[in-house]
């Protein structure tokens, strides 16, 4: 059984409100599904870091990811990147890459539009999975 805590953070119990939260992040993870990329099951937990310093925490390669409320309340596209940011932790087991944008340690101060993020990651899905894209002339 994989763990479900991670160092530093604190799971939130899950009421109406913890839903609420969870059901955003949920919904980016079906935004990449519904792209027809095939990704693992991933667990989403929404918490507070101990540090107040972190939107997200990613276990690499753990199918787990943990996001904080302030992630989320940072709006929509904030929260795609952090997400996204950490599905590639964690299902990829990849750690950061400063020269790409959506890998960096920190949060840029400016943030892709959703398309851009979503390619992205697409990006790290083609390579990780080894697939060569067909384009249509």
């Amino acid at each position: 059984m994989k763990n479900k805590t991670a160092k530093n953070f604190t799971n939130f119990k899950m009421n109406n409100d913890v839903y609420k939260l969870r059901r955003q992040v949920l919904n980016i993870i079906y935004e990449v599904k519904n792209m027809g990329l095939n990704i693992p099951r991933v667990d989403v937990r929404i918490g507070e870091d101990k540090n107040c310093q972190i939107l997200g925490k990613g276990k690499l390669k753990g199918n787990i990811i943990w996001i904080t409320p302030q992630a989320i309340n940072k709006g929509e596209n904030h929260l795609r990147h952090v997400v996204l940011h950490e599905l590639v932790h964690t299902i990829f087991g990849i750690n950061h890459n400063e020269k790409c944008h959506l890998m960096k340690s920190v949060q840029p101060k400016i943030i892709q539009a959703k398309n851009k993020l979503l390619q992205l990651f697409k990006n790290y899905y083609i390579k990780f999975n080894n697939i060569t894209e067909s384009k249509v002339a």
